[in-house]
């Protein structure tokens, strides 16, 4: 099984990694869109799809749903919490076909924090429309399955970027960076790091020099993340957090979820 697969048409070009179905390279229209951190990508969880939640958790470590409480494991120290599920460290099974790249993942539940058997299919497709993210969640165990997911792309910015519509509202963090209650939004300060989940009434768009795309969102809410000056920005659609306003989705026993999002030029 190949490590990453590079799917090329009429539109452009997309790289995808086994580990995470990691997005790591997409061009369309002859605009490379993504930052490249050539092996560093890992570490910042470039392009990976983030399951069965996208962030840290409201509890920071601890899952709850029908009564029950799973404890995840720390995986982010610095903040004490779980970070970006499990999906981001696992290897799918990534395969060209007609329309792009289908990367598939089995889980047979054996974690005790996520009890909970699955499939999980993530299809890229890159077209006339622009660029496509489908994911397809099968419950194949006997419970309820709860989940939530997301995405993970870094965007380039380059010297006149901006990022519009501006928020309406924010999610206040606590010491640990966990998110809250809301809060009104009051300004980017792009000098300093900004991390967290934006609400906005339209899809976020990144204006560059010589193009300008859209981010279909999940959810009123979009996680923002992009250190102090950095050369990109990290534009998450997520369906939802570990968070009292965001209840979990849920899969029946042999049922499935689809979600989609995509990547425009306008």
């Amino acid at each position: 099984m190949a490590d990453t697969l590079r799917m090329e048409n009429e539109y452009g070009a997309f790289t995808v990694r086994s580990k995470g179905a990691s997005l790591l390279a997409l061009k369309i229209k002859g605009h490379e869109l993504l930052h490249d951190f050539k092996h560093n990508a890992g570490d910042w969880a470039a392009g990976a799809v983030l399951f069965p939640f996208p962030a840290r958790m409201a509890s920071g470590t601890i899952m709850e749903h029908n009564g029950q409480e799973f404890h995840w494991p720390i995986n982010d120290e610095k903040h004490h919490a779980a970070l970006h599920g499990f999906t981001v460290n696992q290897t799918f099974d990534v395969q060209l076909n007609s329309n792009g790249v289908c990367c598939r993942y089995k889980y047979d539940g054996h974690y005790e924090f996520y009890p909970f058997p699955c499939d999980l299919e993530i299809h890229y497709a890159l077209g006339a429309e622009g660029f496509s993210f489908k994911a397809i969640v099968r419950n194949t165990g006997t419970k309820v399955l709860p989940f939530h997911i997301g995405w993970h792309p870094y965007f380039k910015v380059q010297r006149n970027w901006g990022l519009t519509p501006e928020p309406t509202v924010r999610l206040i963090k606590n010491e640990f960076s966990y998110p809250g209650e809301e809060i009104p939004y009051a300004g980017h300060e792009w000098a300093e790091e900004v991390d967290g989940a934006f609400f906005y009434s339209d899809n976020p768009r990144i204006r560059n020099d010589e193009y300008t795309l859209e981010i279909k969102k999940l959810a009123p809410i979009v996680q923002i993340f992009r250190p102090a000056n950095a050369p990109f920005i990290a534009v998450e659609p997520v369906t939802g957090l570990g968070h009292p306003d965001f209840p979990w989705i849920e899969v029946p026993p042999g049922q499935y979820r689809e979600i989609r999002t995509a990547i425009t030029l306008v």
